[in-house]
């Protein structure tokens, strides 16, 4: 397989043949994560998914195209393992934080297949949904050209039944359902807006702030157009920093690809003048072509693209050019390539009305009222996990393959958006019951207020007859008796992790008190967890902060004209 460690923002590269690219996917149940602990546990017996993809699809659509094919939802985070590198998805880059705590150097997955160290053979980890840390294993099978011989992606062979994706109970027949259900592939959502820095390291911010303040100008420019992409469009960046267009997309290209090293990548030695006397050769012939038309070259189109103007001068002069030196040299000579922009659309239905409710809600909060986050967690089996640890430079940490767990947990908690304090209790299983506990509970503890707003994902006991049953006989028992709050429900739309703080809140969790511990009983796990929750109570009520951050700045539907189309995911 053809490929290159470096973006095409940032080298000039020969011209390719897609190649379509055969990946097996194996599923490794008993572990959390992806950890040098050797040996791994084996994956799930008889179970693996065979298909292939265009090597032009990004790390974005890739994970779409795994899921599909598990039949799962897009509703969590997730994170590629790719020689060395961590490629991570932190979520809707218009209402996730845009500063993060990675503490590990991790770029986007804003990136072309084709960019990425592949060969036929290589190895690499999917890790999908941070709570429950699903750990899927692909391997590269073949690498050829494709010649449109097949539509991609596709299926090519499947064994073992459909994984459910929750760990939650569901009835006999809802799990035949999923089981049975022949695994199928679709085409991914179009990549999403290139003009869009996905996120920033704490640590990369850092840096980026000593580049604004320094006098190197174009270290400057790049600071810029990194720490103002949220605020500004690439075009009033370009009038800031005095920078072409083309430059600036170059920049954000090679920031999502490659992080501080795309901005800032080694020095090459060039003869002085041989490069602009190039551009400027294929700047002329562009232009000649440009003001032909298409099908004087044999292209069967009506108007010119990048692609076809590429092609177009490869085929009459021999040589060639990749589509950023055709897009800077049209530009330079004052044309550019325009088109529509379209309005979002979602898979619910109602996506536009419950994400607006909900940031209405919050930001407009009554003294009186309280609004809380809503998830579970579990079940978490009280076993050795393996983790991350410091040990001696010959040690190297173990944890039995097969073991026998000593019980399990499932817990259910609520985080206050305003106190960014967290109520949690433990109970059997993820269900209706547990919600009316965890609702009588808030509704004891802040008994004072006038109305608390709930607000949780899709899951289907989230909106089960039962419990709106319930909370409408429990609200017209509280306000016969004039004592305690409202329960309101605000509930979330399908494929909106963005949303979800207290998810963040139990991956910290986790990370904290399951990874590398040794429990040895479900008392000893709760007790370690109880702990946890309750410091961070006691740290958050001496320096008080709201939970979240985006998510209260944000104005979804203000101007539903300029929303950019895809599913959020794809932004």
């Amino acid at each position: 397989m053809e490929s290159t460690t470096q973006p095409i923002a940032e080298a000039k590269t020969l011209k390719r043949i897609p190649n379509g690219l055969a990946f097996r996917i194996e599923y490794f149940p008993d572990q959390m994560g992806s950890f040098p602990d050797n040996p791994r546990p084996a994956p799930l017996r008889n179970w693996d998914r065979v298909f292939e993809v265009s090597d032009k699809t990004t790390l974005e659509q890739f994970a779409t195209i795994i899921l599909d094919l598990l039949g799962w939802e897009e509703d969590h985070l997730y994170e590629f393992h790719i020689g060395g590198s961590i490629y991570v998805h932190m979520g809707d880059p218009n209402y996730s934080d845009y500063i993060v705590d990675a503490v590990n150097p991790c770029v986007s997955c804003a990136i072309r297949l084709h960019y990425l160290p592949l060969t036929p053979g290589a190895e690499f980890d999917f890790i999908f949904d941070f709570g429950e840390w699903h750990l899927f294993r692909l391997t590269l099978l073949e690498s050829s050209p494709h010649q449109d011989r097949r539509p991609l992606p596709s299926l090519i062979s499947h064994q073992g039944k459909n994984l459910p994706q929750y760990s939650g109970p569901i009835s006999k027949k809802r799990r035949r359902l999923i089981q049975e259900k022949v695994p199928t592939v679709k085409p991914p959502s179009p990549t999403g807006d290139t003009s869009v820095i996905r996120f920033v390291r704490a640590e990369d911010h850092t840096m980026l702030i000593k580049w604004r303040a320094s006098n190197d100008k174009t270290l400057w420019g790049k600071a810029v157009t990194v720490l103002e992409n949220r605020n500004l469009s690439v075009e009033k960046i370009s009038e800031k920093i005095e920078r072409p267009v083309s430059v600036i997309q170059r920049w954000i290209v090679a920031f999502n690809h490659r992080g501080m090293l795309g901005l800032d990548p080694p020095r090459k030695e060039r003869t002085p003048g041989e490069r602009e006397a190039a551009a400027e050769k294929r700047k002329k012939r562009l232009l000649d072509i440009l003001h032909d038309r298409p099908r004087s070259f044999g292209i069967s189109r009506a108007s010119w693209n990048l692609t076809s103007l590429a092609k177009a001068y490869a085929n009459k002069y021999g040589e060639p050019v990749s589509r950023s030196s055709v897009f800077r040299a049209i530009q330079q000579a004052g044309y550019s390539i325009k088109k529509a922009r379209r309005v979002l659309t979602s898979p619910d239905p109602e996506y536009r009305e419950k994400v607006e409710q909900v940031l209405n809600t919050l930001q407009n909060l009554k003294p009186d009222e309280l609004f809380f986050f809503i998830d579970e967690l579990g079940p978490l089996r009280v076993k050795k996990y393996g983790g991350r640890t410091f040990a001696a430079k010959d040690d190297v940490p173990t944890f039995p393959q097969m073991q026998a767990h000593k019980g399990s947990i499932t817990m259910a908690g609520a985080l206050s958006a305003t106190a960014n304090q967290i109520t949690w209790l433990f109970s059997p299983a993820k269900d209706t019951q547990s919600m009316i506990d965890l609702i009588e509970l808030l509704f004891n503890q802040h008994s004072t207020v006038a109305r608390i707003f709930l607000t949780w994902d899709a899951a289907s006991w989230h909106s089960s007859i039962s419990l709106i049953e319930w909370l409408d006989v429990f609200n017209a028992q509280t306000l016969e008796s004039g004592f305690g709050p409202a329960i309101q429900l605000v509930p979330l739309p399908t494929s909106s992790q963005f949303l979800d703080v207290l998810e963040a809140v139990f991956s910290g969790m986790k990370r904290a008190v399951v990874h590398h511990s040794d429990y040895q009983s479900v008392t000893e796990l709760k007790t370690a967890v109880s702990s946890h929750f309750v410091e961070r109570n006691a740290f958050f009520k001496e320096n008080p902060k709201r939970a979240g951050k985006k998510i209260w700045d944000v104005d979804f539907f203000q101007d539903s004209n300029n929303l950019r189309s895809g599913d959020y995911r794809e932004w």
